[in-house]
C-alpha cells in the first residue's frame, strides 16, 4: 500500500481518531490546533506531525505541507475556520480537501454554494447525520445513508414487498408510481437486480427505492405493511438536534411529547409545533416522567446538551416501561459501552462524522458514494462538465446500460428525479446509482476531475 499524506485541522476527538487510524495504516499525518495543550495529547497518543497554530492562517498551512498532501481534512471546532481553511489549503496546493460544519443549514440550504465558494471536495453536517440516524432508528427504515447528497432532499430506501402488492402483481413498467420516487433495484437473498420495465419483484423481496420522503412513504403504504404511526415517542431536550427530530417525525406519529427545562424554549417549541405537546420540566426526574406517561412510549429519545442527563434520562424511562430509548452521546469512546450496559441505542455525532470521513478516503475520494450488498453496487456523485460525453443529451438518447441509473439531477440548489426527456447541462450534479459490472462506463460517461 503507497504512502498517504493526511493533514487534520482540529486536533479533537474525530481529528485523534482520524490520525490515530491512518497512521496505524503506514501514512504520514500532521494534526494541526491552535490549543498548547492538544500538543502534549497528541504527542503521548498519537504517532503523528503537529503543527501548533491557526488553520485557517496561511502561515500555519505552509507550516503543515499542505501543499503536498494527498487530502486536507478541516474538523476543528469552528464552522467558519473549517470552511476558510479549505479554501486557503487548496490555494497552497491541497489536492482534496473535507470540511465538517456543526449546522446542518450549511447543506440543506446552502450546500452547492458552499462548496463551489470555499473549494470542498466533500462537505458535511454533524447535526444532519445525528438527525438522519436517529429517524432512521425510529422509523425503522432500512435507510441507507446518503442523506448528504442533495441535503437530505431525497433519501433511499429499502421497503419489504408483500405477496398481492403493486410491485407483485405488475411489471415495474406498468406501476403507477408517486412522482418524485424511482425503483433502483430489487434484492433477493443477498443478490442485486437492477430491472427492466418488465420486472417484477417477488414477496420477501426488497426494492431499493430513492425519492422524497413523502414519496416513498406513499410507495411504501401500497408495497409492504409497513406502520407509520409510531405510538407516543417522547424527546427529552429541546435544542437544534430535537428541533430537526421532531420536524422529521411530523406524519408519524400523532403523538409526541418534547421535555424541555428552559422555559423560553419550550415556549418557542410550543409555538413551532402547535400540534405536539410541550413539557417544560426536568428529563431526570423521575416522578416527572412517570406523571408524563413516558412509561407507555414506544420511543424515548434524550437529546439534551449533556451526555449524562441523556443516559439517565434514557434509564429512568426504560424503568419506567419505555420500550425503546435512543440517547445522544457526545463522548463516544462511551457511547459502545452504554450500549452494552444499558441496552440503548447511542449515536454519537463525532463517530458518525469520523466514519463519514473514512468512507470517502476508502472510496479513493469518490464524492458522496455509498457501496452495499457487498460493494455489488453504489451511488456516486459526478460533476457534468462540458467534455463530458453526456453533456447536453437528453438521457433518452444517452446509449446507457441496464446497471447504470441517472437517479437524481441536482441543479441550482434542487434535487430532480429524471425521465427520459430531461437533459444535462454542465455544471449539473449527477447521483448515478451503478453496477459493480458497469462501474467503468459511469467513468467513460462522467469522468471525475482526474480522468479529463
Amino acid at each position: 500500500m503507497d504512502q498517504k499524506r493526511y493533514v487534520i485541522m482540529g486536533a479533537g476527538e474525530v481529528g485523534r481518531h482520524l490520525a490515530r487510524a491512518l497512521s496505524v495504516e503506514g501514512h504520514a499525518v500532521t494534526l494541526i490546533d491552535s490549543n498548547p495543550a492538544k500538543r502534549q495529547i497528541v504527542e503521548e497518543q498519537l504517532d503523528v506531525g503537529f503543527v501548533l497554530g491557526n488553520g485557517s492562517h496561511v502561515p500555519t498551512l505552509e507550516a503543515s505541507e499542505v501543499g503536498a498532501c494527498d487530502l486536507f481534512v478541516a474538523v476543528s471546532g469552528s464552522d467558519e475556520a473549517n470552511l476558510v481553511a479549505s479554501l486557503l489549503a487548496k490555494k497552497v496546493g491541497a489536492s482534496r480537501t473535507v470540511v465538517r460544519v456543526a449546522t446542518s443549514e450549511y447543506i440543506t440550504k446552502y450546500g452547492s454554494t458552499y462548496e463551489k465558494t470555499f473549494r470542498a471536495d466533500l462537505l458535511l453536517s454533524t447535526q444532519l447525520l445525528t438527525t438522519t440516524r436517529i429517524l432512521n432508528n425510529v422509523l425503522g427504515y432500512n435507510t441507507i445513508d446518503i442523506e448528504y447528497l442533495a441535503g437530505g432532499a431525497l433519501q433511499v430506501r429499502r421497503t419489504t414487498v408483500e405477496a398481492g402488492s403493486i410491485l407483485h402483481e405488475r411489471r415495474l413498467a406498468d406501476v403507477d408510481l408517486p412522482k418524485d420516487c424511482l425503483v433502483l433495484a430489487f434484492l433477493s437473498s443477498g443478490r442485486l437486480q437492477v430491472p427492466t420495465g418488465n420486472d417484477r419483484a417477488q414477496p420477501g423481496d426488497d426494492a431499493l427505492v430513492l425519492g422524497t420522503t413523502e414519496a416513498i412513504d406513499e410507495l411504501e403504504r401500497r408495497v409492504s405493511g409497513h406502520s407509520l404511526d409510531l405510538g407516543l415517542v417522547v424527546i427529552a431536550g429541546g435544542g437544534s438536534t430535537a428541533h430537526a427530530v421532531a420536524q422529521g417525525l411530523e406524519g408519524h406519529t400523532k403523538r409526541l411529547k418534547i421535555i424541555e427545562s428552559d422555559r423560553t424554549r419550550a415556549e418557542l417549541l410550543a409555538a413551532e409545533f402547535p400540534n405536539y405537546e410541550i413539557i417544560h420540566g426536568d428529563a431526570t426526574d423521575m416522578s416527572a416522567l412517570a406523571a408524563e406517561g413516558v412509561g407507555k412510549a414506544e420511543t424515548f429519545i434524550a437529546l439534551t446538551g449533556h451526555d449524562e442527563t441523556n443516559l439517565m434520562a434514557c434509564l429512568l424511562a426504560q424503568e419506567l416501561g419505555a420500550r425503546r430509548m435512543t440517547a445522544l452521546v457526545r463522548k463516544s469512546e462511551t457511547s459502545s459501552l452504554w450500549h452494552k450496559i444499558a441496552l440503548l441505542d447511542v449515536v454519537s455525532p463525532r463517530s458518525l462524522a469520523a466514519e463519514r470521513i473514512r468512507s470517502y478516503i476508502d472510496s479513493n475520494y469518490e464524492s458522496h458514494i455509498i457501496s452495499f450488498e457487498n460493494a455489488s453496487a453504489q451511488f456516486i456523485q459526478r460533476r457534468v462538465y462540458e467534455h463530458s460525453p453526456a453533456a447536453g443529451g437528453r438521457l433518452a438518447d444517452i446509449e446507457i446500460p441496464q446497471g447504470l441509473i441517472v437517479a437524481a439531477i441536482l441543479r441550482n440548489g434542487k434535487a430532480i428525479i429524471p425521465r427520459g426527456d430531461d437533459k444535462l447541462q454542465v455544471g449539473d450534479a449527477v447521483v448515478l446509482f451503478v453496477d459493480r459490472s458497469e462501474a467503468g462506463t459511469a467513468s467513460l460517461l462522467f469522468p471525475g476531475v482526474d480522468e479529463e
